[in-house]
């Protein structure tokens, strides 16, 4: 490898004042940037979601499930406005905790999320 083309490989330390501008750039809201995306999935019943989540420097996808026999006219209050927003709601409530789940599952019995440990949690706010 040429001099010139090893000195990028360089495992020296970042000069502080340039280690704070790269920590500054990853670090940030977690926000909603896309979605919801109808995914097609013929072995899961219900109707799968995909939202883009940016979480500092990262790119998230998160996926909203909803059961099969939910509608927005058959459940109440608070089920009634997650399955009209697609599952947005919880999630704007999740990403305002800091909470960026993997799936969050809406049911007649609830909503839970599941988290980067596939562990179903229920969602309380």
């Amino acid at each position: 490898m040429s001099q010139s083309r090893g000195r990028y490989l360089d495992t020296r330390p970042l000069p502080p004042g340039r280690a704070r501008v790269i920590l500054t750039a990853m670090a940030g809201e977690i926000r909603i940037i896309g979605g919801p995306t109808p995914i097609r999935v013929l072995r899961v019943p219900g109707e799968i979601y995909r939202w883009k989540v940016q979480n500092g420097a990262a790119e998230q996808h998160v996926y909203v499930q909803i059961a099969d026999a939910l509608t927005p006219e058959s459940v109440t209050e608070p089920l009634r406005s997650e399955i009209r927003s697609k599952g947005e709601a919880v999630l704007r409530r999740l990403l305002e905790l800091g909470d960026v789940p993997v799936r969050i599952k809406i049911t007649s019995a609830g909503v839970t999320k599941v988290g980067m440990d596939r562990r179903s949690h229920p969602c309380e706010f």
